[in-house]
């Protein structure tokens, strides 16, 4: 990508724009600011014309000197955006992205219900990284999951689908 022009968000692909969201994110220094980027990252809202038109793209210099592409978000914009449509787990996400971006993470016990493994495991990973101590810690599958892919792999069910 050509660092003298910016290019228009819509013209990204999802890889481009996450790398954009995570950069700002890495550039703010604010660890809620983070943990809403890893979380609206796992909508899919990354990389969509409907999510782009609430983006901001910027060239900054990052520590080393270097010129980084970065995603500014919108984030009240993209909150009352009704026609943005996200349905289960990726709404859940979103709406709790919304709350670490503005500094106010919300209770929990609206948003655990119907999650599957990889969802929590993404919300448990937003929270550590909310609270400072990203890199403290590992999540990693535990036996119960184990069990649980092996028995989805026994049924013919896709990863992910279970």
């Amino acid at each position: 990508m050509r660092h003298d022009v910016t290019p228009s968000p819509v013209s990204l692909s999802e890889e481009e724009m996450t790398e954009a969201l995570e950069a700002a994110a890495k550039l703010s220094g604010s660890e809620l600011r983070k943990a809403a980027t890893h979380l609206l990252n796992a909508t899919g809202l990354p990389g969509r014309a409907d999510f782009a038109r609430h983006t901001a793209l910027v060239w900054e210099e990052d520590p080393e000197g270097s010129r980084v592409l970065v995603a500014e978000v919108d984030w009240v914009a993209l909150r009352e955006d009704e026609s943005i449509y996200l349905h289960g787990g990726a709404d859940k996400l979103l709406h709790l992205a919304l709350s670490y971006a503005q500094g106010r993470p919300v209770h929990l016990d609206a948003y655990l219900n119907g999650f599957g493994t990889a969802t929590a495991k993404t919300v448990l990973e937003a929270h550590v990284i909310g609270m400072g101590l990203e890199g403290f810690f590992v999540l990693e599958d535990g036996p119960k999951l184990e069990e649980l892919k092996a028995l989805h792999a026994d049924l013919g069910i896709p990863a992910g689908q279970g």
